[in-house]
């Protein structure tokens, strides 16, 4: 028993690679525990967890365990070998080979721990209820996730090198100045891609909507990072910068619920008052007519040099352009047949004619009045200057 108690000492104390065999099968020991207590929680933990959240609504619960699955637990594999590891007595080269291994792995899961809550937040933003979820807008919501993982993946990769024990300050003040001649020379063009971004997460159109923007209007075909293209009522193409339509104001006449039209309609001075009391009756009489109309008010608003002048108000219950022509234009031809058989004469603006017997035009001397010729004012009266 006691020879076999000093083989096994012997045994222990017996260096390998520099290490004793002793200490080598501690560290294994821990390690497989280590290991081990990584499983159990694989398995256990994230097993319950699973099932919790499989009955949430929200799916940032199931992003979590996707990435305790896939990232952090192998991460945790290797920070487990990584440190059993450091208790060996290994050549400064194998140290710096397995510690320059565990960093870079590290390192890659936590980029890729990043990816994907930059990724589920973009898409979730994008999936919210209310916000259109067309082909075009899939197309350009990979494109800008793209450009956020080129972006992760640059600034990652410079925290690694940085860790690796690699001098990155020169490459990184030499991106900085780059970046801010980049930016002075397409000021433009990333001000265009930013007001893209904008338009995108705050969608105040989408293609297919027509919208109005300044003097143009037309329907979106295309969002660009650069242009949005509008296809015009005469058939041409209108292309205008994302920074334009940011900064100006955009009407969106695809989001009208409702279309509310105010004209103004005169009538001649020498309608007889009760008359002009009955007109809002004809003209409410003439709205009630359609059922997706709802009549405002009808008042005198001014006595205008032409004649008497009503302001008419009414709400066609629907953002169709075509259906709000058809009310305007039977609405007309209506008003047209009650006035004439009310006697209500429409308003005609005055008008002034010069003639002169002698053949000369009005723009000679002035009289002794101090005009060319005498005048007379009137819808239908023409005097002669002799």
């Amino acid at each position: 028993m006691h020879e076999l108690a000093e083989t096994t000492s012997r045994i222990m104390e017996y260096r390998f690679l520099g290490n004793a065999v002793g200490d080598i099968l501690l560290t294994l020991v821990i390690v497989l525990i280590g290991l081990m207590a990584v499983r159990l929680f694989q398995v256990f933990i994230i097993g319950r967890l699973r099932k919790i959240f499989e009955a949430t609504a929200t799916t940032w619960d199931d992003l979590l365990v996707s990435i305790l699955e896939t990232n952090v637990i192998p991460s945790l594999y290797v920070i487990v070998i990584w440190l059993g590891l450091r208790d060996f007595n290994l050549r400064p080269s194998i140290a710096d080979v397995v510690r320059s291994i565990a960093i870079v792995v590290i390192s890659l899961m936590a980029i890729r721990i990043v990816l994907s809550v930059v990724n589920h937040a973009i898409r979730s933003y994008w999936q919210r209820p209310g916000s259109d979820h067309t082909a075009a807008r899939e197309k350009n919501l990979n494109g800008i996730v793209t450009i956020v993982k080129i972006v992760v993946w640059i600034l990652g990769l410079i925290i690694l090198l940085d860790n690796l024990g690699i001098k990155v300050s020169g490459f990184v003040a030499g991106l900085g100045i780059t970046g801010i001649a980049v930016a002075l020379a397409a000021q433009a063009i990333l001000g265009d891609l930013f007001s893209f971004f904008v338009i995108f997460f705050d969608q105040p159109f989408e293609v297919g909507h027509n919208i109005k923007v300044d003097n143009f209007q037309g329907e979106v075909e295309h969002i660009g990072l650069k242009t949005t293209r509008l296809r015009s009522g005469d058939g041409e193409q209108i292309i205008i910068s994302n920074k334009n339509l940011t900064d100006s104001r955009v009407q969106n006449f695809k989001r009208m619920q409702r279309r509310r039209v105010v004209f103004n309609l005169d009538v001649d001075h020498a309608t007889p008052p009760a008359t002009l009391r009955t007109l809002p009756d004809l003209v409410k009489s003439q709205f009630a007519r359609f059922t997706d109309v709802t009549f405002e008010r009808c008042h005198l608003r001014q006595f205008a040099e032409a004649g008497l002048r009503f302001e008419i108000a009414y709400v066609v219950e629907t953002p169709d352009f075509g259906r709000h022509l058809n009310i305007q234009h039977e609405t007309n031809l209506g008003l047209r047949e009650d006035f004439e058989k009310a006697g209500i004469r429409f308003a005609v603006p005055p008008r002034s004619v010069q003639l002169r017997l002698d053949g000369g035009s009005g723009d000679g001397p002035a009289g002794p009045d101090g005009d060319a010729s005498p005048r007379t004012t009137g819808p239908e009266k023409i005097q002669k200057a002799g």
